[in-house]
C-alpha cells in the first residue's frame, strides 16, 4: 500500500507548493504586481491599510525626488555604483518608466537639491523592494 497512490493526493510533480503555501505561481504573481504597482500586492492580500500607507509613501518619495530634480542613473555608465542606483530607481515599479514616457529625462546636476531628489527616488525603489518582501512574508503565512 505505500507504493500506491492514493486519490486523496495529488502527484508530488503537479504540486509544487509546499503544504500550507500557496501556489508559486501565485506566489510570483502577487510579487510581480507589488514590484509593478506599489501596495498592489498588499491589495490583494485585502490588507488596504497597509496598501493604502505603502502606496502613498513610494510614490510621495518618488514624487518628491522628482520635485527636487533628482537624476535618473543609467546602466551605460562605466561606474558600477551608478549602475546599481539605476536598478534600485527601476525598483519602485512603472513610476520610473511613467516619467520618462511622460518625458522627465533626469534633474539638473547643478540644482540646488539635486543630490537630495536622487537620493529620494533610490530609496523610493528600496522601500518597494522591502514592500515586496513583506507582501511575500505575509502570502507565506510568517507574518500577521
Amino acid at each position: 500500500m505505500a507504493g500506491k497512490a492514493t486519490a486523496a493526493e495529488p502527484p508530488a510533480s503537479k504540486n509544487l507548493a509546499a503544504p500550507g503555501h500557496p501556489p508559486i505561481l501565485t506566489l510570483v504573481r502577487l510579487c510581480v504586481a507589488a514590484w509593478l504597482v506599489p501596495g498592489l500586492g498588499h491589495l490583494l492580500l485585502r490588507r488596504r491599510w497597509r496598501a493604502l500607507i505603502l502606496f502613498a509613501s513610494i510614490i510621495t518619495m518618488f514624487v518628491l525626488g522628482l520635485a527636487m530634480q533628482g537624476q535618473f542613473f543609467s546602466t551605460g555608465s562605466a561606474s558600477f555604483l551608478e549602475s546599481l542606483g539605476y536598478f534600485g530607481e527601476l525598483c519602485v515599479g512603472l513610476a520610473m518608466p511613467g516619467a520618462r514616457f511622460f518625458g522627465y529625462s533626469g534633474g539638473d546636476p547643478f540644482f540646488v537639491s539635486s543630490d537630495f531628489g536622487t537620493a529620494y527616488l533610490v530609496a523610493a525603489g528600496m522601500l518597494n523592494v522591502l514592500a515586496v518582501l513583506d507582501c511575500f512574508d505575509i502570502a507565506m503565512g510568517r507574518k500577521a
